[in-house]
């Protein structure tokens, strides 16, 4: 896994969180890697309007910068996109789950839906 140097970091967090998405896409693709909280295997889950969301991140660096609040005792892990395809979508699809990409702190990422995310996904992963 490539390492964010801090002048990245800084550089990725001044972003918008549009931006951030499609850096966390881009970044999800070329390592087929995503980060997520999790505690005892429950997963970091946030509430937007009705809808639950799970925060994803595209490095360990930025997830650990959410784990305060609610989340101080959750750890970061990483999940290949295989294992997040076969155990992690029929969750998320099933519950009707919202992804929040790249939630920095209290503050929301760009909030999508599964289908949403996965074209993108998939849209990134054909320049491969």
């Amino acid at each position: 896994m490539k390492k964010i140097s801090q002048q990245e970091l800084e550089k990725v967090m001044a972003l918008p969180p549009f931006d951030r998405y499609k850096y966390t896409v881009k970044w999800i693709a070329d390592g087929e890697v995503i980060f997520i909280l999790e505690n005892n295997a429950a997963l970091a889950m946030g509430q937007l309007d009705e809808h639950k969301v799970i925060p994803i991140w595209s490095a360990a660096e930025y997830a650990a910068l959410s784990k305060s609040g609610d989340w101080s005792d959750f750890e970061v892990k990483s999940i290949s996109l295989e294992a997040f395809e076969n155990t992690y979508i029929p969750i998320i699809a099933e519950n009707n789950y919202l992804l929040d990409v790249f939630p920095l702190g209290d503050k929301s990422g760009f909030v999508v839906t599964l289908g949403e995310f996965l074209r993108d996904l998939d849209d990134e992963l054909s320049n491969y």
